[in-house]
């Protein structure tokens, strides 16, 4: 029987609703941690609840049963299918299989990934139930996760306390209040040999920019040395920066007008001579932030001798991603200032000791002896408190993020985080900010918003692994719904070593196996290995040979009662080739996904663009869900039979389709799936030489068609009765 799924959807309620999640308030599963690409739980949430319902026979009841999706209100299932998704990035759909009731197992090659999926779905799980353990707590009702959330608030703030004491030296205060954040500048020698003055490499000398307040640096020459003072007002346009270009590392000398080359700035990084200097410092104050000129005092403070813990690992040598390698900075602690080296090492270090101060208040508080740590499966008071440091170290590298030499300031008052979008650029004026102040990325703000995180988590059935979806054994009878690896992926891998190096610091003596590599595998399935000076088309082939074995092992494995949701990225390179007339134009990889997934012996019910941002012309792709089913396929049909029921078929099919609500820029992405639906039901469609016809065929004949349907019946929302009158 064909499930709601297959028939309508709510979709623009539903993609409304996955918009408002993309805000990530306060209380979201994203707020434990940073992860790239992740699958917006609501909407997931909805289409794993329309692939558990079954298709209504009358209007009535399909507008009931439409309401439940939203509710997430499923039927009685019997025994409940489990949900399998073994590229579960972080946790989206797992997060939603647990909002269903539904039990989950999710897999994943890098560990990172792992590590928060087990965090958001697995260690709730694991304890739900339990009172917090701490001698304050006034809560042992044990309500879902709230206990765990408790723990985690009442240890992170003595982790807090007891790295502020070992780091009083280094973060030392103001007369008039604590300094919030230190603002530097990088510095190289002039390039010009008669000047010897160091200069500042500033792409900005403004401090703050609200009008009525303004701010700004000057660079003066004073004792040999180049110094700043600071003044009020708007900023001259001429005196805004000493960055030449947009482009490389040009900047003009403030002492004799020389003009750096991007050649002798990266020279310099090679040669380990790109300093910094202090330019301002901003003051926390009851009126808000007051920005005052760098002294010694201050200056001493940062200067402090490495860590001898710091944790190893080497940046890729790949501008697509990464600009620093470039200027010399070749490891993941050269992104880092001395001071945050020692304040992060020594968090990541205090970990062991809060592990072992929540063991000893579980068992206080009658927690089993027995039963091992997390890696060994154990649910006692050891278990406990490494869960307990396993959402700590999630704090500790989101403290990573908002402290690196990566973090610039905002005219408008606080520093932005390393990760503002999926690289790690090069950045020439950078923020230090104290983790014991208030100023953003502060170590309380980032415990508050993982404590609110884990007090929402649902704490259902859920099993992950570490595990190449390629290699991996799928669990038998299982639902899979999960976010195929896009074509020209975000090298998620590569920019995850930013956090893996904290975390296996952290981490490593409780998930030994887990973090055993000194780095993320790199060997996922993607075609990302193009920025790596590989040939595109091999990296292409390689994905689409792996693709198709996944797809062959999941169609083994798959519960032939429900449907299977697959999302998927749908690039304009995709929606050209639907309208290429041209018979020698190369297949798009949304033909070639579509291709293996009917020769792996799914068909396809539906399509639904299951959009995560904004619609907008400018956007090179949009989110797609495709529905793909295990029914059995009628005999061979001739293609021009084909297209006859297409165009006797489609109308009806696609005003169901949309009955439910479609906003008019996805109606015909809808349609394509639609005519899919119509085109995979055969076994196969033959030509009139008795060949088979090829998917592009299909797929062009199906464009035309839809376009032509959505044009005559279906644009502006016309009620659904008068379009099938």
């Amino acid at each position: 029987m064909k499930k709601l799924i297959e028939v309508a959807l709510p979709l623009k309620e539903i993609n409304a609703n996955t918009l408002r999640e993309k805000k990530y308030a306060a209380g979201h599963p994203a707020n434990l941690h940073l992860w790239w690409g992740r699958s917006p739980v609501s909407s997931v949430r909805s289409a794993l609840a329309a692939a558990m319902i079954d298709a209504p026979e009358s209007k009535d009841e399909l507008i009931e049963r439409l309401n439940r999706v939203q509710s997430g209100a499923l039927p009685e299932l019997g025994k409940k299918p489990t949900v399998y998704d073994p590229f579960c990035g972080y946790g989206g759909v797992p997060l939603a299989a647990q909002a269903l009731g539904l039990p989950v197992v999710a897999g994943e090659l890098n560990p990172v990934a792992v590590m928060l999926t087990k965090a958001a779905v697995e260690l709730p799980a694991k304890f739900a139930g339990h009172g917090a353990v701490n001698r304050l707590s006034l809560d042992d009702s044990g309500v879902g996760a709230h206990g765990l959330a408790e723990d985690v608030a009442f240890y992170g703030e003595w982790l807090c306390e007891q790295a502020e004491e070992k780091l009083k030296d280094l973060y030392p205060a103001e007369e008039d209040g604590v300094p919030a954040a230190w603002i530097w500048t990088r510095t190289v020698k002039c390039q010009n040999p008669a000047c010897g003055y160091r200069m500042p490499l500033a792409s900005s000398f403004v401090l703050y920019s609200k009008g009525g307040n303004e701010i700004w640096a000057e660079p003066v020459m004073r004792d040999g040395k180049i110094h700043f003072e600071l003044k009020s007002g708007v900023c001259p346009e001429e005196c805004r920066s000493n960055k030449t270009s947009k482009q490389g590392a040009a900047f003009r000398c403030p002492a004799c007008g020389s003009i750096t080359t991007d050649a002798y700035v990266k020279q310099m990084g090679a040669e380990r001579q790109i300093g910094a200097q202090l330019m301002a410092i901003a003051i926390e104050t009851s009126d808000g932030l007051r920005y005052v000129e760098p002294n010694e005092a201050q200056e001493n403070a940062a200067n402090v001798p490495a860590p001898d813990d710091v944790p190893p690992g080497e940046i890729p040598d790949n501008a697509h991603w990464f600009s620093p390698p470039g200027f010399g900075f070749k490891n993941y602690s050269d992104l880092f200032s001395l001071r945050q080296l020692t304040m992060l090492t020594t968090f990541s270090s205090l970990l062991t000791d809060v592990q072992s101060k929540v063991a000893s208040d579980a068992l206080a508080a009658g927690m089993d002896a027995f039963g091992g740590g997390l890696a060994d499966g154990g649910s006692g008071a050891l278990a406990y408190g490494q869960a307990i440091g396993v959402y700590l170290a999630l704090v500790v590298d989101k403290l990573a993020d908002a402290n690196s030499t990566i973090c610039s300031w905002r005219t408008t008052g606080g520093l932005r985080y390393t990760f503002g979008r999926q690289a790690i650029p090069m950045v020439w004026i950078y923020a230090e900010g104290n983790p014991f102040s208030h100023v953003t990325g502060n170590f309380t703000a980032v415990l508050k918003s993982v404590v609110e995180a884990i007090k929402r988590l649902p704490c259902g059935g859920a099993t992950v692994n570490q595990a190449d979806a390629r290699a991996a054994d799928f669990p038998s009878n299982c639902v899979v719904c999960t976010e195929l690896p896009y074509y020209k992926a975000i090298g998620y891998a590569h920019l995850s070593d930013y956090f893996y190096i904290w975390m296996r610091k952290s981490l490593k003596a409780v998930y030994p196996e887990l973090f055993s590599q000194l780095l993320t595998p790199k060997n996922e399935l993607s075609t990302i290995g193009q920025y790596h000076g590989k040939e595109p088309s091999e990296c292409e082939r390689l994905y689409e040979s792996q693709l198709r074995g996944f797809l062959e092992k999941s169609v083994q494995s798959a519960n032939r009662e429900y449907p299977h949701l697959f999302f998927y990225e749908f690039h304009r390179v995709d929606k050209a080739s639907l309208a290429s007339t041209s018979q020698d134009a190369p297949s798009s990889p949304f033909e070639k996904l579509i291709d293996s997934m009917v020769g792996s012996g799914y068909s396809v019910s539906a399509l639904w663009p299951m959009r995560s941002v904004p619609a907008s012309d400018k956007a090179d792709g949009v989110r797609i869900l495709i529905v793909a089913s295990l029914a059995d396929r009628a005999v061979p049909i001739t293609r021009r039979s084909f297209a006859s029921t297409l165009k006797r078929e489609l109308p009806g099919i696609i005003a169901r389709m949309l009955c439910a609500g479609v906003d008019d820029c996805d109606k015909a992405l809808v349609g394509i799936g639609c005519g899919l639906s119509v085109f995979t039901r055969y076994k196969k469609v033959l030509n009139a030489d008795g060949s088979d016809m090829c998917l592009h065929d299909a797929l062009q004949i199906i464009y035309q068609e839809v376009n032509a349907v959505i044009a005559d019946y279906f644009l502006n929302d016309e009620p659904a009765e008068s379009k099938e009158d």
